[in-house]
């Protein structure tokens, strides 16, 4: 046994030497996310800034960086308060970053699926692949830091983990059943329902099993628990449960299939520069990204940006100018941006993410690009940022202006 163990899955809790330690830490939640965060990171470096970004996504701070050092001293001093020396130095800084120590004698339930979940996949013996399993569905005891459930880095975490737990209960489901270990399937099924209340396969698996046992009784009440919570027909009864097993399952082999063609008709997610789309489309991506904002505090900046021509320029010249710098704003921008055509001599530009507090830095980026274009000596180039608040019903703004000649 490791002498540090971190249990993050259906609670957080740090043992050392088997014993509880570091209660404190519960009293801040900065303080608590800070160590979480680093410790999901796996012994990685994670600069100050991505730190501050994350554990302070949309909060006003008039310092966060101050803060973040403060917290660390905080949790230092608690380690030295407990007299924990195996945890000194378990976070260390370097160059404007942080990582939680690798070298740490400790394990963390959530590598430890992970690893096991690896293994299993490529285990072709079924009996050493059902111990896998049986690891994972032990180690499993709930979702990811449920108290820090909605934040974006736990989130993403937190699904993956959950698609591994639910890989591992569904493939040992299927040996027992091939095994004919009823009775094991009731338990791990019985089990596994508090964890997932609304998985209908785990009802229709379980009350298949207590009716080939005979145990009619338990598959009726099971049966109406099912329809109680929503996720089993009305019409169903324990007598028809293995008949309506076989219909769902054919139904999630069609829809893997399904979403197979679906991943393959979909684009390539490597960068290849901001999307260019219509208004029309434009404003639909807007009012999703609002929506992914007020959630998560992603910070989001529009931008128009205008050319001006001047006295002599010939309106073909302007027009291919235009059309430049929308190839431009393309290939410059990150493919998270979004641009669309406004008006004859205007785009409109929404940037996402933490790149620059007030949205300039890319948009200098294109006006030097745009500068370097051969006719641009006879073109203005302006933009106009405006900053929506986080909260969306706020009806506030900051807007920043800045009009560059040439």
């Amino acid at each position: 046994m490791a002498t540090v163990e971190i249990r993050m899955l259906g609670d957080f809790e740090i043992r050392v030497n088997g014993r509880p330690v570091l209660a404190q830490l519960a009293q801040s939640r900065k303080a608590t996310a800070l160590v979480q965060y680093l410790v999901l990171q796996r012994g990685e470096r994670v600069s100050h800034k991505t730190i501050t970004d994350t554990l302070w996504a949309g909060e006003r701070s008039t310092n966060p960086d101050m803060a973040l050092r403060a917290i660390l001293h905080r949790f230092r001093n608690m380690i030295e308060a407990e007299g924990l020396t195996e945890l000194q130095g378990c976070i260390q800084t370097s160059r404007g970053s942080y990582q939680w120590n690798p070298a740490l004698d400790c394990s963390v339930d959530v590598f430890e699926v992970s690893d096991l979940s690896e293994k299993a996949r490529s285990e072709a013996d079924p009996e050493s692949r059902g111990r896998l399993y049986e690891e994972i569905v032990n180690l499993y005891k709930g979702r990811l830091l449920p108290q820090f459930a909605t934040e974006p880095w736990v989130e993403s975490v937190s699904v993956r983990l959950h698609g591994q737990y639910r890989t591992a209960i569904l493939g040992l489901l299927e040996l027992c059943k091939k095994w004919g270990e009823s009775g094991r399937i009731i338990s791990l099924c019985a089990h596994a329902l508090e964890l997932d209340p609304y998985e209908e396969r785990l009802y229709l698996e379980e009350i298949v099993a207590l009716e080939s046992l005979g145990r009619h009784t338990e598959a009726r009440d099971l049966a109406r628990r099912g329809n109680a919570m929503g996720c089993l027909h009305h019409a169903i009864d324990p007598g028809r449960a293995g008949s309506a097993y076989r219909q769902m399952r054919q139904a999630d082999r069609n829809m893997e299939s399904e979403l197979s063609r679906l991943t393959a008709a979909l684009p390539d997610t490597e960068n290849t520069g901001a999307c260019l789309c219509d208004f029309d489309t434009f404003k639909e991506t807007y009012r999703v990204l609002r929506g992914v904002q007020a959630r998560y505090g992603l910070p989001v900046f529009l931008a128009i940006v205008t050319v001006a021509p001047g006295q002599n320029a010939e309106p073909a010249e302007t027009a291919t100018m235009v059309e430049q710098l929308g190839e431009l704003i393309h290939t410059t921008l990150r493919q998270c941006d979004v641009a669309a055509r406004y008006s004859d001599m205007q785009y409109v530009i929404m940037l996402s993410g933490s790149a620059a507090e007030t949205g300039s830095s890319p948009l200098e980026r294109i006006k030097a690009a745009f500068y370097r274009v051969p006719a641009h000596g006879r073109y203005l180039l302006s933009y106009n940022v405006y900053v929506p608040e986080i909260k969306a019903d706020s009806g506030r703004a900051r807007r920043r202006k800045k009009t560059t000649k040439k």
